[in-house]
């Protein structure tokens, strides 16, 4: 961690501290949401790592969580801050309990299809924070196991009790991959980013038409040079975005994606 400097003095208020082993790289951090002085960091070091900042020294560690490979999140739970869920490239998401008394090894291990690193950014697994169970979590997925000829990404609901997929969402018109998602913390509304675009979901109404189904999307564009000096390469596409004759009938939505315009009122 870096030391702090007060602006107003110009001195140093903290000492740079080791966190995690030298020359690797620190991905995330996360403080307890009832036990602030309880910090969560993980790193490309294959290590998620729990500290008390009140006693905050390299090699001071309460706790190392060990992983087969990088850990790409680490985050407490919202609602007791007694269990920590974790994102790692070997394609699992890790639970820890610390109600069980035991951070040795998971409570439960989820096998998720997320190891996909060239020019992507890292999926990340995140507590629903409407869920008092802590049971619900969601990810992005790579690549659907059922995509009729087109590559599809959903974004997976997953019960972290029993390791089984609870709802998806997709869209045949969406072929780029979602490794950002955030859900609202109390209206069912799920945010997800995409390849430089942003889309807002929200369940399908009985009532509401499907022709009147749509999507949010903003768009980033870099200029022209910066296209040519960077290129593409921070896209989170994967090539198949191309596809663009698809099907309505072949949809499978758990949530639609709704416009940011305001609808007509019916006459």
């Amino acid at each position: 961690m870096d030391g702090r400097v007060d602006v107003r003095s110009n001195s140093v208020i903290g000492e740079p501290i080791l966190i995690h082993k030298k020359s690797s790289k620190v991905v995330g951090l996360h403080c307890n949401p009832f036990q602030p002085d309880l910090l969560l960091s993980c790193g490309n070091d294959h290590f998620a790592r729990i500290w008390d900042m009140r006693l905050l020294k390299s090699g001071s560690s309460l706790c190392n969580l060990p992983h087969k490979r990088v850990v790409n999140s680490a985050y407490f739970s919202p609602h007791s801050g007694s269990k920590i869920l974790t994102t790692s490239q070997d394609n699992r998401l890790l639970v820890w309990d610390s109600i069980y008394g035991n951070l040795d090894t998971p409570s439960r291990e989820i096998v998720h299809s997320h190891d996909f690193n060239r020019h992507l950014t890292a999926f990340r697994a995140e507590w629903d924070p409407k869920d008092h169970s802590e049971s619900l979590v969601v990810i992005g997925r790579y690549i659907s196991e059922n995509f009729n000829g087109t590559a599809l990404h959903p974004i997976d609901f997953i019960d972290i009790n029993t390791g089984q997929l609870v709802a998806e969402v997709m869209d045949p018109n969406i072929t780029t991959i979602s490794p950002v998602n955030k859900l609202h913390p109390r209206d069912d509304i799920l945010a997800s980013g995409s390849s430089r675009s942003l889309f807002i979901w929200r369940p399908v109404g009985e009532s509401e038409e499907r022709d009147e189904q749509k999507k949010i999307l903003v768009m980033g564009h870099a200029d022209k040079k910066m296209r040519k000096t960077f290129g593409d390469a921070d896209s989170d596409e994967d090539g198949t975005s191309g596809k663009k004759n698809i099907k309505k009938k072949n949809m499978n939505v758990a949530l639609k994606s709704q416009s940011l315009s305001l609808k007509k009122k019916k006459s």
